[in-house]
């Protein structure tokens, strides 16, 4: 069981890894203002997300499940490493979020003073009389 165990370990650290690699893309969009493939790399990333939270619950039911006992220190290790690199995974998912959030953010900022110009230059000429010119 404890083999079945590390290879589904191994498999979910490599789904992180794909993880991590999606929200680097979504990142690199956003500051490329490519709102398209920030949408579809998200939705990308929440598949990947889902597959992920399904190996970690069957991992910890199979961790729930081993006898303490029978754990040698080289497996107390491997699930002490695993349970780093969650956390590891976990710092550099909010890192890349933050950033796409700081370049989402100035983008709507600069969308929202152009959207703001577009309308006072709209007023402007709304109020300007072409009548009178010939």
């Amino acid at each position: 069981m404890i083999t079945t165990l590390f290879e589904d370990i191994q498999n979910h650290l490599a789904m992180l890894d794909l993880a991590l690699q999606s929200s680097l893309k979504i990142a690199q969009n956003a500051k490329a203002q490519d709102l398209d493939a920030v949408v579809n790399e998200t939705d990308n990333r929440e598949r990947i997300v889902n597959i992920i939270g399904k190996f970690q619950g069957e991992i910890e039911d199979k961790i729930n499940q081993l006898n303490a006992a029978a754990l040698t220190n080289e497996d107390i290790g491997i699930l002490k490493s695993w349970f780093s690199d969650l956390n590891i995974w976990s710092d550099k998912m909010i890192s890349f979020d933050k950033i796409t959030v700081e370049f989402l953010g100035q983008q709507k900022e600069d969308a929202t003073k152009e959207i703001a110009h577009l309308f006072k230059n709209k007023e402007i000429i709304k109020g300007y009389n072409h009548s009178t010119k010939k």
